[in-house]
Order: structure tokens, then sequence, then C-alpha cells
């Protein structure tokens, strides 16, 4: 007894089989069951991985002379670091050398300070506060 059956694999990829009474499903020869499988597991494998990451989110404050620091927060299930770099955008831009978090442990956050000279004299605009003239993003590398 044959019947045709039609297998999903992952969301992106269909697989259409032969089924064959003995439960093993062959097509050109190889075994689609063993296969699909295979497929499963590696996609289950990859879900399990993708949940436990670490997730480590920056939020970084400056003041007007270019001094400041990252808290860099681990909301993951697992240790991980964070890396990246200031970049302040006004008349010109400018950045800061990339720096890292270290290893931030699930649930914990870690403070790293840094420092732009430059900063003072891209922003000053002599009337105005730095923060009007300019805007800083933390640029994850």
């Amino acid at each position: 007894m044959e019947l045709t059956k039609t297998l999903k694999i992952a969301s992106a990829c269909v697989l259409t089989v032969v089924a064959i009474a003995s439960g093993v499903a062959y097509k050109n020869g190889e075994d689609y069951k063993a296969k699909a499988k295979a497929e499963a597991a590696k996609i289950e494998a990859q879900r399990i991985a993708y949940a436990n990451r670490p997730i480590v989110e920056a939020t970084c404050v400056m003041n007007g002379y270019g001094e400041g620091d990252c808290k860099f927060t681990n909301t993951g299930k697992t240790a991980g670091p964070q890396c990246g770099y200031i970049e302040v955008e006004g008349p010109g831009v400018t950045t800061s050398e990339v720096f890292c978090s270290g290893l931030v442990q699930p649930y914990t956050t870690t403070k790293v300070d840094f420092s732009i000279p430059t900063v003072r004299e891209l922003c000053d605009s002599g009337l105005k506060d730095w923060h009007d003239v300019c805007k800083f993003d933390f640029v994850k590398k």
C-alpha cells in the first residue's frame, strides 16, 4: 500500500515523500523518513540554542565633554559579551574606540566607562546645549 504525504520540515522547507506500508519512506533509493527526522532534530537544536543565547543590550549616557558610560544588561539565559562603539553625529561625525562589556552573566548589569575628547569641539554651538546640536548612539560591532 502506498500513499503520498507532505511533511513540513521547517517553515521554509516542505518535503513530499511516498509512504510505504513498512513505515519507511523512499524516493530515488533514499530514506527520506530518516532525513526528515535528522532535519527536524537539527532544527530543534537550533531553536533551543537560540532560546538559550545571551541577550546583552547597552544603555549609554554621555555629557557634553564626551565622558560617559554604558550599562550592559543581559536578559538572556546564558552569559555573553557585547562590543561596539559610540558614534556622535552633528556638524561632523566622531566615534569612540571599540569597547566591550566583558562576560555579562544572565540577569546582571555591567558598567563600562568611555571618553571621546573631540565631542566638545564637535558639538559646541555657543548658544545651545550640546545635545541640541549632536546626537549619539551605541553601535554594536
